[in-house]
This record gives structure tokens, sequence and C-alpha cells, in this order.
């Protein structure tokens, strides 16, 4: 049986609430849900876990999620929220809200009047790119050495060949990015690049600009384009939200993990950070693995005593934290999502 639940898009500037007038996933209407001048973007649909979706329900909810978040830029500066967050109701979320305000409301003002638009640079002919690396003298020395070689050592040259292609041409792409990201990161508050998906491209990144530099940053990539004369073909995607900048992601933690590490570290229904530290000083000194060489058990020991440390300081992130089951139920913390890519999946 479905429960209702609240989906959480991001948050942006408002102080009131609003119907947009377009269906989320599952079809729920979008809406603001306001907390003092911030306010989250969601909707309703039953409360469900992401992870467990299959794949093709999960690329359509991605690509209405980032839908309505394109939607709501038009209007409103948003900071994303990792893809698949939930919460059971709003006055839940209204509590994560009052709660995590600071934090919130600072990360909102930092995407004010700013856009994200992402640049991906390639060669214009690969294989010509490559001919040219087969001139060089290095390779060109390779080559006739290799025809010296017998039969049994031909395949070794031909490995060591390939190598040092790759080796000249990962230091042309470099050079050449280099020069690409001296001349755009002028126009742009901050960038940052992205993997390499294959070796026809140059450079893949993100940069953070005012929206009232759209043009201005555009131009300059046209620039770039008539200057390199088809050699390098340029691609722009934007503007969008600035998921590769910003974006938030909400953490909660279970109750069964936290109360075996307060076991562990014989914590009672409240602490402290500071007691926190102590007694993880006082267990690595006792249980280190070095007192005991050799002793696998020991180390595993060890591992359990610095994933139960991670999971308590975690979890007390204020002075004084409880350790009371509805107290750890309701915990949920804000804060900007890792490895914040293109996609706030996990990209």
């Amino acid at each position: 049986m479905s429960v209702d639940g609240i989906y959480i898009y991001g948050f942006i500037s408002a102080n009131e609430p609003k119907n947009l007038g377009f269906a989320g996933i599952e079809q729920g209407n979008v809406y603001f849900l306001p907390y003092k001048d911030i306010a989250a973007v969601v909707s309703n649909m039953p409360l469900i876990k992401f992870d467990s979706l299959p794949r093709e329900i999960l690329l359509r909810n991605l690509a209405v999620y980032q839908s309505a978040i394109e939607k709501v830029m038009e209007y409103h500066h948003i900071v994303p929220v990792k893809y698949g967050t939930m919460t059971d109701s709003e006055d839940n979320l209204l509590r994560i809200m009052q709660k995590n305000y600071v934090q919130i409301k600072n990360v909102v003002d930092t995407v004010k009047d700013k856009i994200e638009i992402d640049v991906v640079a390639l060669w214009g002919n690969i294989d010509l790119i490559l001919k040219e690396i087969g001139e060089k003298e290095e390779i060109k020395r390779l080559k006739e050495e290799a025809v010296t070689k017998s039969p049994d050592q031909i395949f070794k040259s031909k490995i060591n060949l390939g190598r040092m292609v790759k080796v000249l041409l990962d230091k042309k792409r470099e050079e050449c990015s280099s020069q690409l990201l001296d001349a755009l990161k002028k126009e742009a508050e901050s960038y940052r690049s992205h993997a390499l998906m294959d070796d026809s491209m140059i450079m893949n990144t993100a940069f953070l600009i005012y929206k009232n530099k759209q043009e201005t940053f555009e131009s300059k990539v046209d620039q770039l384009d008539k200057q390199y004369n088809g050699s390098i073909n340029f691609r722009i995607v934007g503007p969008i939200p600035p998921y590769s900048f910003t974006a938030l992601e909400m953490k909660s933690m279970e109750f069964g993990e936290v109360n075996e590490a307060r076991v562990m570290f014989a914590l009672g229904e409240e602490t402290t950070i500071l007691e926190i530290k102590n007694v993880y000083r006082e267990l690595s000194k006792k249980f280190h693995p070095d007192k005991y060489p050799g002793n696998k058990e020991a180390q595993k020991r060890f591992e359990k005593i610095t994933m139960a440390y991670r999971i308590l300081s975690d979890y007390c992130k204020e002075d004084q934290c409880s350790f009371k089951e509805a107290d750890v139920r309701d915990w949920i913390d804000v804060r900007e999502a890792v490895g914040s890519g293109t996609l706030v999946t996990g990209h």
C-alpha cells in the first residue's frame, strides 16, 4: 500500500506558497512550501525508495525531475536537491528547513543571479591529430626500431608505440585544454572540470556565470570556434541550474547503526562531540592493529571502531546530542552533495 510522501526538487528564495501549475514525478502538482524567506519546491507522491525502482522508471522520473527544475529556473534561482530525495510530510520538511535554515539560506544565496553553462570541446578530426603525432620523431624512431625486432618482440614494441602515442595525445590535449580554459574562465565566477569520455574530447567543463553575462560568455565560445576554424568543435549545454557547483542532499540515520556505534563507545543516552573524540582516542590507542601484528581479528575490530566513530561524528553535529530512538529517527542533516556533477545523481 502506498504512503503519501513529499518529493523535494530543490530550494529557492521565496516567502509565499504557490502552485506552479504543472505536474512533477508521478503526476503530483509542483508547488512551493515556504519557511521564512526560503521555499522548498515539492510535489506529492507515494513514499518510495528510488534505489529500488526498475531502471526504466528511474530514468523516466529523472527526466521529470530535471524538467521540473528547469521550469522553476525560468523564474527563480534554484538549488537542486539530490535526485530521489523524499520525506514523509510537509510538517517534517518544515522542521528540516527550520533546523537547517542557515545552511540552506547560505547555499541559495550563493547561486543568486548565477547559471551554469557546460562547454565541451572535441577534436574536429581525431584521425588527423593521430597522423600528426605519427610524424613526431620519437614515434618514427619507435616504428623503425620495431622493424628490426624479432617476431616475439614485435607485440611488445607495438604496446610501447601505443603508449607513446597516448602520452603525446594527452600532452597535446592538456596544452589545448589549458588555452581554452584560460580564455573562458575570465568570464566565469568559477569552473569545474568533468571527466573526458574518450580521446576525441579535449575539454568537458562547467562554468558558473552571472545570468546577465550569458551572452558575453557564449560570444567568447563563438570566437574560439572561429579561431580554431574546424580543428576543434564546441558544444554548449545550458543554461542549466548550477548542478556542478551547488546541490544539496539530505542525510538521515538508521537508529540501529547509530545505537550500535553508541554501545561500542559505551556512551549514555546523551553525549558531546568532545566525549566521542576522547573515547575514540582511547579505543584507538588500546586496539590499534600495530599492537597486534598479523592478527586479522584485531584489524577487523579496529575497522569497526573507526566506522563507529564516523557514524557518531557524522550524527553528533551539535555540542550536545541525544541517542533516544525518536531523536535519531527525526535527525536529518542538509549538506552540499558530494561529487556534484552535471546531474545530481552521483555524476
